[in-house]
């Protein structure tokens, strides 16, 4: 779906919009309070998300970009994880940065990737400069584990600042529909089990709040270990999302509806799909009517 951004909204200093302005406070950022749950996943996450299907995630998002005009294979991985979409877009050929604030989870990504990628930490809430990227993918909900439409537009404008002039962003978020019906999953090999207590997170009004809860189990000699993970998910309904991708600077080029197994949707819908995927872009300068920062 395409969708017009306000030419003064592409700069920065911009005037937040109803649905950004009314967005609950963000609180204090404790970097190591958000990594700790993310270090606990990291020896399970391949178990977790064994049956996702990236590569052709990757490719689809990817071929949209391309369609959209994205020239370039230079790709900024931001909250890479264990690689899942760093491997794919590698494979690809694109020459792949990747960053998460999980030192595990880092250290999982280089374990897969085997050199092919230039992977470190990073706090999203406070990205490094790290190049000028042709593209940026932040894929796995990551808007959906910030606590604010604040902190989702400050994490944009973070990636932004990483993309060469007309650079592209990928990303995906959480509808509402995700968030209605959310089962509680048990996984398990020969040593390891992992159950994702889903119920917990349901949310029924937009922009709620839920909690998943998820307990780790690993084999030790004769003993299991247990650690638990919590991870808060809040919903940001879709305009104050769009809102906050033109607020970082960043012109939309198209916000489609995803559903797992069909793919793309001509439009996005709250009731119906469980993502969005925006692509937006960085402009290709700024308005000479607005200052340089």
């Amino acid at each position: 779906m395409p969708v017009e951004t306000p030419t003064s909204y592409v700069g920065v200093d911009v005037p937040m919009s109803p649905a950004l302005a009314l967005a609950q406070p963000t609180p204090a950022h404790d970097a190591p309070v958000v990594r700790a749950p993310y270090d606990a996943l990291a020896p399970v996450y391949d178990l977790l998300t064994g049956d996702y299907a990236y590569a052709e995630w990757v490719a689809d998002l990817v071929s949209l970009a391309r369609a959209y005009g994205l020239h370039g294979s230079r790709t900024l991985d931001v909250a890479c994880g264990n690689g899942n979409a760093t491997v794919p877009l590698l494979n690809m050929g694109h020459e792949v940065t990747g960053c998460d604030i999980s030192p595990a989870m880092v250290d999982a990504a280089r374990e897969r990737t085997r050199g092919r990628a230039r992977l470190l930490e990073a706090d999203i809430l406070a990205m490094p400069l790290l190049g000028g990227f042709d593209l940026a993918t932040c894929f796995g909900d990551v808007p959906n584990h910030l606590a604010s439409l604040d902190e989702v537009r400050i994490a944009l404008t973070g990636i932004r600042r990483n993309l060469r002039r007309g650079g592209m962003l990928l990303f995906d978020v959480n509808l509402l529909a995700a968030y209605r019906e959310v089962p509680d999953v048990t996984l398990r090999d020969d040593d390891r089990i992992v159950t994702w207590w889903g119920s917990r997170a349901q949310i029924r009004e937009p922009g709620g709040a839920g909690l998943v809860v998820i307990d780790v189990f690993r084999h030790d000699g004769d003993l299991w270990r247990r650690s638990t993970c919590r991870q808060p998910h809040r919903h940001h309904p879709l305009p104050g999302v769009v809102d906050a991708v033109a607020a970082a600077g960043l012109q939309v080029l198209a916000v489609h509806g995803h559903v797992p197994g069909v793919g793309l949707q001509p439009t996005a819908d709250e009731s119906r799909h469980p993502k969005a995927v925006v692509l937006a872009r960085r402009p290709a300068s700024f308005p000479t009517s607005r200052r340089r920062r």
